[in-house]
């Protein structure tokens, strides 16, 4: 398959993750990039969550640090899901060494996937609604939170209890703020895994995505003038914290990138330690290279390294990104992703930068398979991924895969 093809795929699956773009008048001068924190950001003032308050579903903004009641499938939507078959996997070239892989549900649509202590929980939509839902069972889905917008990507983590943890926001995948790129007027949402409670976390109204470990907390918004903002706390309300310096002469920067274009800045998959210690994907897009992702991870004394970047030279080349980043005790692992023929691998590396090990899993996913997004749980790495031609979610198409490959030992 060309790589032309997979741009295209690539594409198409973008149209086929969200409805069509809304219309009507054209955006409102956005308001200049200050810092706000934990302050009320433009539009906050509306309703801050998609259902009116009640058990299974996302409460109301009256008092956000009050946690609701676990979730019951009853309360949400009446009637099962059917299943979805798992589209093959093409793995030809696999080898008996290689990690094994299972595949565990298939999707209608493609998803941002959170793993933790077991959990696998994914966004699908049903009912006119968007579910954030725990895949662990897949013959039994346990609805976590409903919502009458769009959920945006989930990340797993641990609370101060050492209870596993997914955070998402209930309204940062609406067509309005994927496509149109509007500050969602919602805060994150933290649902224990053990108990089904969830809570609101304190100060994100406006945050794309989030990561919590104990106290320690992260979330992004969107920046007019750069494209992303960072924050971090630790026990309270976030405040802003400094974006890597992304030019050349600087040491975490080669003379073969260019910065960024103004505003092309994003957040890809996140993590964040107990010691405060953050992994972050950075992507943007310059005028050669076309499109960079790049791992980041910030040390405990808030100085930035650059672990590893992927880039595509050409418009016609298709996308690489890093995906799924975890931080453990010695560094950082992920994902790398490759563009058909071009090498897909697992690596580490540490908190510096240095690369430690990197193990190739290209023949046990198949060559050809594009992923949607990757975690890591345990030894093992969950991920969705579709198969080149129709994207899953197009009409007649196959649906994704949700599959976890493993053992993968890196360090």
């Amino acid at each position: 398959m060309s790589a032309r093809r997979v741009t295209y795929v690539r594409t198409r699956a973008l149209a086929a993750c969200f409805t069509l773009l809304l219309t009507g008048s054209a955006l409102a001068a956005e308001a200049d990039d200050i810092p706000t924190g934990g302050m009320r950001l433009p539009g906050s003032e509306l309703p801050g969550e998609p259902l009116p308050a009640a058990a299974s579903s996302v409460p109301s903004a009256v008092d956000p640090t009050t946690p609701t009641t676990p979730a019951t499938q009853e309360a949400i939507i009446v009637g099962a899901t059917p299943a979805v078959k798992v589209p093959p996997l093409a793995a030809p070239l696999r080898r008996p060494t290689d990690p094994a892989t299972q595949d565990l549900a298939g999707l209608l649509r493609p998803t941002g996937i959170a793993a933790v202590d077991g959990h696998v929980v994914v966004v699908r939509p049903r009912g006119g609604r968007s579910e954030l839902v725990d895949l662990t069972d897949p013959s039994d889905p346990r609805i976590l939170l409903s919502s009458t917008r769009a959920f945006g990507t989930p990340n797993g983590g641990h609370g101060p209890d050492g209870h596993p943890v997914v955070v998402a926001s209930p309204c940062a995948g609406a067509d309005d703020v994927v496509l149109l790129h509007r500050d969602p007027n919602c805060p994150l949402r933290v649902v224990d895994l053990v108990t089904g409670v969830s809570s609101a976390v304190p100060g994100s109204t406006g945050a794309l995505q989030g990561d919590v470990a104990g106290t320690q907390v992260v979330f992004t918004r969107q920046s007019p003038v750069a494209g992303v903002r960072l924050y971090v706390g630790d026990g309270g309300t976030a405040h802003p914290a400094a974006l890597p310096t992304m030019r050349r002469g600087t040491p975490n920067w080669p003379s073969t990138l260019t910065q960024p274009d103004p505003g092309s800045l994003t957040a890809g998959g996140l993590d964040i330690a107990a010691d405060g210690r953050l992994a972050i994907v950075f992507e943007h897009r310059s005028l050669a290279p076309r499109f960079t992702s790049s791992l980041w991870v910030r040390d405990a004394a808030a100085s930035w390294h650059r672990e590893v970047s992927v880039t595509t030279p050409h418009d016609d080349l298709g996308v690489r990104r890093v995906l799924g980043p975890q931080l453990d005790a010695g560094g950082v692992k992920a994902y790398v992703e490759g563009v058909v023929d071009g090498p897909s691998f697992v690596a580490h590396w540490t908190d510096a930068g240095q690369s430690t090990s990197r193990f190739s899993i290209r023949r046990s996913i198949g060559r050809a398979t594009i992923l949607r997004d990757a975690a890591y749980d345990g030894d093992r790495l969950l991920f969705v991924d579709w198969l080149p031609g129709l994207p899953c979610g197009a009409q007649g198409a196959k649906a994704c895969g949700l599959r976890a490959v493993g053992p993968i030992s890196v360090s």
